[in-house]
């Protein structure tokens, strides 16, 4: 009996082992290095460069520091001399504030980029 009660358990912890690992976004190394770029740019005005999808780039910055919709349209075309021009990305800049201190995703600009 006891190895049976053993045995559910190791089952039901492998079923939401791979449940919760299925959920889990995987980019490309593309992707990846794009973050990096980004993150490590000389000026770069946010904290963090984030892909929430594969066409959808999160970035967030402190509000009001600098013009969100235009550095989202500069992120554009950063994305477009690095190989992203056929991906219609999007790029969404989120207020660094509201989402370390609520867990709040309050966007600040919203820029579909155009091929």
């Amino acid at each position: 009996m006891k190895a049976h009660t053993i045995a559910s358990v190791v089952i039901i912890i492998l079923l939401f082992s791979v449940c919760s690992t299925a959920q889990i976004r995987d980019f490309s190394t593309a992707h990846k290095k794009i973050e990096r770029a980004l993150e490590g740019r000389a000026g770069f005005p946010g904290s963090d460069a984030i892909w929430v999808a594969h066409n959808v780039l999160g970035i967030t910055v402190i509000k009001d520091v600098i013009n969100e919709k235009k550095y989202a349209k500069d992120v554009c075309n950063f994305l477009a001399e690095n190989g992203f021009s056929s991906q219609k990305v999007t790029v969404n800049i989120v207020d660094q504030n509201e989402l370390r201190s609520y867990n709040r995703w309050s966007q600040l600009a919203s820029v579909q980029c155009k091929n």
